[in-house]
């Protein structure tokens, strides 16, 4: 398995945590039954879960790329030093836009977004020579 499948596997880990990372904190406002229903209906949850919420959905717009670099790149055996820290700075930022984005940092949050972007670029290259 190449680096970047080992990068996918972690950022699909990371998308996971993102998803129920709050569900304790608003289970015990809105209770087992909400949790448990349709969730028609929700109390106010404190903020730092909705941007938990909106970190995940965030992830899942580059997700299906950086997929199919990984993928490309493993499939045409082009990975190398240059597209491994591609996904290391994908995986990095990624990590970064999270934690920041749930704390509530917004200009770090961007920075941390833009190393992600980058790393999918050096990913990129080598499937565009």
């Amino acid at each position: 398995m190449t680096f970047e499948l080992k990068v996918m596997l972690a950022v699909s880990f990371l998308y996971w945590f993102l998803g129920h990372v709050g569900v304790p904190t608003k289970t015990r406002i809105a209770g087992l039954a909400w949790n448990m229903g349709n969730r028609e209906s929700q109390p106010e949850f404190p903020a730092w879960t909705e941007r938990a919420d909106r970190a995940q959905r965030n992830l899942l717009e580059s997700l299906p790329l950086y997929f199919a670099l990984a993928i490309c790149l493993y499939a045409q055996g082009l990975s190398n030093g240059y597209t491994q820290l591609g996904a290391w700075l994908f995986l990095g930022g990624r990590l970064a836009h999270a934690l920041v984005f749930i704390v509530g940092i917004p200009v770090v949050r961007t920075v941390a977004y833009g190393v992600s972007i980058a790393g999918l670029i050096l990913m990129a290259l080598p499937l565009l020579a």
